[in-house]
């Protein structure tokens, strides 16, 4: 092996070394799988390794720092110009053999955290951790942690709120926040399009990372990607990417892990882990460290979608391949009485509004309630009621109102900020029309939500009072010639706007509403001879009588139904001799099933 290194050094700086020199250089720097990893000012050694097959053998990489150079062989310092530390960045200091060295702030005599947190040292810098359910901070958990967990940094003798870090503002170290105080790096060549073997490779290896950045392709917002990049894209060898999830707006500062794409193995290494912040405003920020190889951080060029989106929508990949913007304030909750809309705290107060200052189109209607994550308003599902309005057609009702928010700075001479908000109803039931026609609203901040569907159940009742059912399930024998006294009932909040209609009533001998043949009792909203209609089209109640005829060995009464909106359209049904139907505009509902019904020409 000394020979192989000699020959070796001697071919590569032309001149002889002692024996000294030669050991020293064999076994310094750093072992790497490729000389490309060598800085500038190093010397790559390569060692013959085992046996593979035949005579080959697989070679082995070793950086050294050339003469008058210190460091590691990846990064190597000018003795020179960097005597005394001058090269040195904040968190560093100079060593006469290894070049800057990163200083284990944990291993001070004071360390800078204090109980129950935990000091954990990183390049340049450190953590405090602490256990979750800290008030100020959180930690991984027992074990190694499942997802990004957030830090609180040390700025000094002061520890910065959870959210902020020690940043250099004005020449000035303070606690700042990074969503405000960061670097625009602006570099297309970062692009996850871009190709290096066509473009040229770059490397973030020996770049003097300061602080945090912001990710721009152009003049667009974008962030890095979290699938993994193809081999030499990016411009540059070795492409990082973000394997672990971005944070969510409100979870503070969270580390992630960086992977690199090597030998066109996804992970091949894991790089140094970077903090990550989501800021309000739809962007990220990023605490960048230095590459371990010849790498650089990728900016994802489908993430450009993410700059559309508006101030409260949130941006989130679809299926690894794409970006899309989904709205995050308000949410909604469509329910069969009320109406909920949730206000997140934290989107509004760090958009500088305040989530307890909201009412509805009605300034009267501002009860709310108070959550863990988002204030709650609700509003009676009913038209009119704190200026709600309903829209109806064929196929649904629409429920709109708005939610107005008010800076934080009062409501005097303030505009508030509204959130419009539809709930979406459909005039049918479950096995009708599964899924609903939303109206398009021009409103960039309109929030639609889709409601349950109508309930609806039919009783045959002892007297035509309507007040004593029959068991339902269980078999009726009724006298021939006795009468049936049929009664609906639909379950729908807004009684003042919809009304019931009888449609088709008929009866046959199968429990199978489809099933062949019928009796008609009720055709095209009308009854035939021996029915009466008590009632259809005026409430949520409809009822009507018939007699029964003694030509059937069990008789299945069924009914089909619709929903009519009594303030927008005409809902009574107009017979005559003919059957011609009313002009309403209505719904039909699932046919309704009573029975079975048999009779008997005497109960003795």
């Amino acid at each position: 092996m000394f020979s192989f290194c000699n020959s070796f050094l001697l071919h590569k700086c032309g001149r002889v070394w002692s024996f000294i020199t030669l050991i020293q250089h064999c076994f310094a720097g750093l072992a790497v799988t490729s000389c490309q990893m060598c800085h500038e000012k190093a010397t790559c050694l390569v060692f013959p390794g085992e046996h593979q097959r035949g005579d080959a053998f697989t070679a082995q990489f070793r950086c050294t720092c050339q003469e008058g150079f210190v460091g590691d062989g990846l990064t190597c310092y000018d003795l020179k110009i960097c005597a005394g530390g001058s090269c040195c960045r904040q968190g560093y200091r100079w060593s006469s053999e290894l070049g800057c060295v990163d200083v284990d702030e944990c291993s001070l005599p004071e360390p800078p955290c204090s109980p129950p947190q935990v000091c954990e040292n990183t390049p340049g810098s450190f953590h405090c951790q602490g256990p979750p359910g800290d008030d100020l901070l959180s930690g991984p958990p027992s074990g190694p942690p499942s997802g990004p967990y957030n830090f609180q940094f040390q700025c000094g003798s002061t520890r910065c709120p959870v959210g902020e870090d020690c940043i250099s503002v004005g020449g000035t170290s303070r606690c700042a926040d990074p969503c405000q105080h960061y670097t625009a790096l602006k570099e297309d060549w970062r692009s996850t399009t871009n190709n290096g073997q066509y473009n040229g490779f770059h490397s973030d290896q020996y770049v003097n990372w300061q602080g945090w950045y912001r990710l721009f392709l152009g003049n667009t917002s974008v962030q890095m990607p979290e699938r993994c990049v193809g081999q030499d894209m990016c411009g540059t060898t070795n492409p990082l990417w973000l394997s672990s999830p971005h944070p969510q707006l409100g979870d503070g500062v969270v580390q992630g892990s960086i992977c690199g794409n090597m030998y066109g193995t996804c992970c091949y290494y894991n790089q140094n882990p970077i903090n990550v912040k989501a800021c309000f405003g739809n962007y990220y920020v990023y605490k960048f460290v230095q590459p371990v190889y010849n790498s650089a951080y990728c900016a994802d060029a489908n993430s450009t979608v993410c700059a559309s989106c508006g101030v409260f929508d949130a941006c989130v990949e679809t299926n690894n391949t794409g970006w899309r913007c989904v709205k995050k304030v308000p949410e909604l909750v469509c329910g069969r009485s009320f109406i909920q809309v949730g206000l997140p705290k934290v989107y509004l107060e760090d958009a500088g509004l305040d989530p307890f200052s909201a009412h509805m189109a009605d300034s009267l209607c501002s009860d709310h309630q108070d959550g863990n994550v988002s204030v709650w308003y609700q509003v009676e599902l009913m038209k009119g009621r704190c200026g709600n309005t309903l829209k109806t057609n064929v196929t649904h009702a629409v429920y709109s109102n708005s939610l107005l928010v008010y800076p934080v700075d009062g409501r005097n001479d303030s505009q508030p900020f509204g959130f419009p908000f539809s709930c979406v109803y459909p005039l049918e039931t479950e096995s009708s029309l599964d899924l609903p026609i939303i109206p398009y609203s021009p409103s960039d901040h309109l929030v639609v939500g889709v409601g349950p569907k109508a309930r609806a159940s039919m009783s045959l009742y002892h007297l035509s009072n309507y007040t004593d059912p029959y068991p339902s399930g269980k078999l009726v024998t009724l006298l021939v010639g006795s009468t049936l006294h049929v009664g609906v009932s639909v379950q729908e909040s807004d009684a003042k706007s919809f009304v019931v209609i009888l449609e088709d009533c008929y009866t046959t001998e199968s429990p199978s509403y489809d099933a062949l043949p019928r009796t008609y009792l009720i055709q095209d909203r009308c009854p035939r001879a021996q029915v009466t209609v008590e009632e259809s089209g005026s409430s949520l109640r409809a009822s009507f009588s018939a007699r029964l005829l003694g030509n059937q060995i069990y008789v299945f009464v069924h009914c089909s139904l619709s929903l009519c909106d009594k303030t927008t359209f005409p809902c009574t049904p107009v017979c005559s001799r003919r059957r011609s139907r009313s002009v309403s505009t209505s719904t039909s509902l699932k046919p309704l099933t009573i029975g079975p019904i048999t009779w008997v020409q005497s109960l003795e």
